[in-house]
Protein backbone atom coordinates (compact mmCIF):
# COMPACT_ATOMS: atom_id res chain seq x y z
CA UNK A 1 0.00 0.00 0.00
CA UNK A 2 1.16 3.60 -0.04
CA UNK A 3 -0.34 6.40 1.37
CA UNK A 4 0.04 9.84 -0.05
CA UNK A 5 1.23 11.92 2.99
CA UNK A 6 2.06 15.34 4.33
CA UNK A 7 4.37 15.38 7.35
CA UNK A 8 2.68 19.03 8.57
CA UNK A 9 -1.08 17.21 7.85
CA UNK A 10 -2.86 15.85 11.21
CA UNK A 11 -5.23 13.77 9.35
CA UNK A 12 -2.54 11.69 7.45
CA UNK A 13 -0.70 11.68 10.67
CA UNK A 14 -3.25 9.89 12.05
CA UNK A 15 -3.62 7.39 9.36
CA UNK A 16 0.27 6.86 9.94
CA UNK A 17 -0.27 6.66 13.78
CA UNK A 18 -3.01 4.01 13.77
CA UNK A 19 -0.61 1.65 11.34
CA UNK A 20 2.07 2.22 13.67
CA UNK A 21 -0.42 1.10 16.76
CA UNK A 22 -1.23 -1.57 14.48
CA UNK A 23 2.11 -2.62 13.49
CA UNK A 24 1.59 -2.27 10.08
CA UNK A 25 3.78 0.36 8.90
CA UNK A 26 6.28 -1.83 6.92
CA UNK A 27 3.27 -2.01 4.83
CA UNK A 28 2.50 1.36 3.96
CA UNK A 29 5.41 3.39 1.93
CA UNK A 30 4.87 7.22 2.24
CA UNK A 31 4.63 9.26 -0.60
CA UNK A 32 5.20 12.77 1.01
CA UNK A 33 3.13 15.80 -1.41
CA UNK A 34 2.27 19.24 -0.86
CA UNK A 35 -1.09 19.22 -1.72
CA UNK A 36 -1.27 22.83 -2.68
CA UNK A 37 1.30 22.14 -5.35
CA UNK A 38 -1.36 19.72 -7.49
CA UNK A 39 0.97 16.95 -8.03
CA UNK A 40 0.49 14.75 -10.79
CA UNK A 41 0.47 11.58 -9.03
CA UNK A 42 -1.96 12.76 -6.15
CA UNK A 43 -4.58 14.43 -8.34
CA UNK A 44 -4.53 11.04 -10.27
CA UNK A 45 -5.09 9.61 -7.09
CA UNK A 46 -7.30 11.64 -5.56
CA UNK A 47 -9.29 14.75 -7.66
CA UNK A 48 -9.93 16.92 -4.75
CA UNK A 49 -6.10 16.94 -4.13
CA UNK A 50 -6.04 16.26 -0.63
CA UNK A 51 -3.92 13.67 1.75
CA UNK A 52 -4.38 11.23 2.93
CA UNK A 53 -4.98 9.10 0.42
CA UNK A 54 -4.16 5.47 0.28
CA UNK A 55 -3.45 3.67 -2.67
CA UNK A 56 -4.53 -0.51 -2.01
CA UNK A 57 -2.56 -3.15 -3.99
CA UNK A 58 -5.05 -3.83 -6.60
CA UNK A 59 -4.73 -0.12 -7.77
CA UNK A 60 -7.87 1.54 -5.91
CA UNK A 61 -7.63 4.67 -4.00
CA UNK A 62 -9.12 5.27 -0.94
CA UNK A 63 -9.32 9.10 0.00
CA UNK A 64 -10.77 10.73 3.90
CA UNK A 65 -8.68 9.95 6.92
CA UNK A 66 -11.66 8.19 8.86
CA UNK A 67 -12.13 5.89 5.70
CA UNK A 68 -8.51 5.19 5.48
CA UNK A 69 -8.20 4.23 9.35
CA UNK A 70 -11.24 2.39 9.32
CA UNK A 71 -10.06 0.12 6.34
CA UNK A 72 -6.24 -0.23 8.12
CA UNK A 73 -7.82 -1.32 11.43
CA UNK A 74 -9.29 -4.02 9.55
CA UNK A 75 -6.57 -5.21 8.03
CA UNK A 76 -5.49 -7.21 11.42
CA UNK A 77 -7.18 -8.20 14.62
CA UNK A 78 -5.56 -7.20 17.28
CA UNK A 79 -4.89 -4.52 18.56
CA UNK A 80 -8.15 -3.19 17.81
CA UNK A 81 -8.58 0.49 17.52
CA UNK A 82 -12.50 0.66 16.64
CA UNK A 83 -14.46 -1.67 18.60
CA UNK A 84 -16.59 -4.20 17.24
CA UNK A 85 -19.44 -3.13 19.99
CA UNK A 86 -21.76 -1.04 18.42
CA UNK A 87 -21.83 1.20 21.94
CA UNK A 88 -18.20 1.32 21.78
CA UNK A 89 -17.81 2.31 18.07
CA UNK A 90 -19.95 4.81 18.19
CA UNK A 91 -18.67 6.77 21.17
CA UNK A 92 -14.69 6.06 19.20
CA UNK A 93 -16.09 7.12 15.87
CA UNK A 94 -17.83 10.32 17.97
CA UNK A 95 -14.61 11.32 19.47
CA UNK A 96 -12.25 10.85 16.18
CA UNK A 97 -15.16 13.54 14.00
CA UNK A 98 -15.13 16.09 17.03
CA UNK A 99 -11.26 15.82 16.80
CA UNK A 100 -11.04 15.99 13.08
CA UNK A 101 -13.51 19.03 13.61
CA UNK A 102 -10.88 20.53 15.84
CA UNK A 103 -8.43 20.06 13.11
CA UNK A 104 -11.34 21.45 10.59
CA UNK A 105 -11.27 23.91 12.41
CA UNK A 106 -7.63 25.13 12.72
CA UNK A 107 -6.86 24.30 9.58
CA UNK A 108 -9.24 27.29 7.81
CA UNK A 109 -7.81 29.04 10.87
CA UNK A 110 -4.25 28.70 9.48
CA UNK A 111 -5.98 28.80 5.86
CA UNK A 112 -7.40 32.53 6.85
CA UNK A 113 -4.07 33.95 8.42
CA UNK A 114 -2.65 33.51 4.63
CA UNK A 115 -4.86 36.24 3.49
CA UNK A 116 -3.74 39.38 3.26
CA UNK A 117 -4.90 40.86 6.67
CA UNK A 118 -7.52 43.45 5.08
CA UNK A 119 -9.38 40.13 3.69
CA UNK A 120 -9.58 38.54 6.75
CA UNK A 121 -12.72 38.38 8.44
CA UNK A 122 -12.92 38.51 12.51
CA UNK A 123 -16.20 36.87 12.67
CA UNK A 124 -15.08 33.58 11.31
CA UNK A 125 -11.49 33.90 13.19
CA UNK A 126 -13.95 34.51 16.33
CA UNK A 127 -15.88 31.69 15.32
CA UNK A 128 -13.30 28.96 14.98
CA UNK A 129 -11.07 29.93 17.79
CA UNK A 130 -14.41 29.54 19.68
CA UNK A 131 -14.93 26.37 18.69
CA UNK A 132 -11.17 25.17 18.93
CA UNK A 133 -11.19 26.13 22.88
CA UNK A 134 -14.79 25.00 23.64
CA UNK A 135 -13.89 21.45 22.11
CA UNK A 136 -10.59 21.66 24.32
CA UNK A 137 -12.36 22.56 27.39
CA UNK A 138 -14.78 19.47 26.73
CA UNK A 139 -12.07 16.82 26.52
CA UNK A 140 -10.57 18.01 29.46
CA UNK A 141 -13.37 16.89 31.39
CA UNK A 142 -13.30 13.81 29.17
CA UNK A 143 -10.10 12.51 29.55
CA UNK A 144 -9.36 9.33 28.06
CA UNK A 145 -8.43 6.27 30.71
CA UNK A 146 -7.61 3.59 28.45
CA UNK A 147 -4.14 1.94 28.28
CA UNK A 148 -4.62 1.04 24.96
CA UNK A 149 -5.65 4.30 22.60
CA UNK A 150 -8.23 3.86 20.01
CA UNK A 151 -9.02 5.51 17.52
CA UNK A 152 -10.09 8.31 18.96
CA UNK A 153 -7.33 8.95 21.31
CA UNK A 154 -4.90 9.18 18.40
CA UNK A 155 -7.16 11.41 17.04
CA UNK A 156 -7.00 13.52 19.68
CA UNK A 157 -3.48 13.09 20.33
CA UNK A 158 -3.23 14.39 16.22
CA UNK A 159 -5.27 17.35 16.74
CA UNK A 160 -3.85 18.94 19.84
CA UNK A 161 -0.26 18.29 17.95
CA UNK A 162 -1.36 20.43 15.26
CA UNK A 163 -2.71 23.02 17.49
CA UNK A 164 0.81 23.37 18.66
CA UNK A 165 1.97 23.25 15.23
CA UNK A 166 -0.01 26.20 13.80
CA UNK A 167 -1.62 27.72 16.53
CA UNK A 168 0.53 28.00 19.99
CA UNK A 169 -0.29 31.24 20.52
CA UNK A 170 -4.03 29.62 21.58
CA UNK A 171 -2.00 28.56 24.73
CA UNK A 172 -4.41 25.44 25.12
CA UNK A 173 -3.06 23.97 28.20
CA UNK A 174 -3.70 26.68 29.96
CA UNK A 175 -7.38 25.95 30.33
CA UNK A 176 -7.22 22.03 30.27
CA UNK A 177 -4.42 20.71 32.53
CA UNK A 178 -5.85 17.71 33.07
CA UNK A 179 -5.76 17.46 28.93
CA UNK A 180 -2.07 18.00 28.72
CA UNK A 181 -0.75 15.99 30.73
CA UNK A 182 -2.61 13.00 29.12
CA UNK A 183 -1.46 14.94 25.47
CA UNK A 184 2.44 14.68 27.45
CA UNK A 185 2.04 11.12 28.28
CA UNK A 186 0.06 9.82 25.08
CA UNK A 187 2.48 12.30 22.84
CA UNK A 188 5.74 9.53 23.93
CA UNK A 189 4.25 6.47 22.45
CA UNK A 190 5.70 5.29 19.63
CA UNK A 191 3.22 5.81 17.21
CA UNK A 192 2.85 9.68 17.87
CA UNK A 193 6.41 10.45 18.63
CA UNK A 194 7.63 8.32 15.47
CA UNK A 195 4.98 10.25 13.34
CA UNK A 196 5.18 13.81 15.03
CA UNK A 197 5.63 16.76 12.49
CA UNK A 198 8.37 18.96 11.88
CA UNK A 199 8.87 21.84 13.76
CA UNK A 200 7.28 25.18 12.77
Amino acid sequence: MKLFYSPTSPYARKCLALAIEKGLERDIGLLTVSPMANPVDLLAANPLAKVPALVLPDGRCIVDSRVICQHIDSLSATPRLIPPDTAARLDTLTREAQADGINDDAFLLTMEGKRPAEQRSPEWIERWVSAILRSVAFFDTHVPQRDQPDLGDIALACALGYLDLRHGALEWRKSAPSLAGWFATISARPSLANSAPPPA
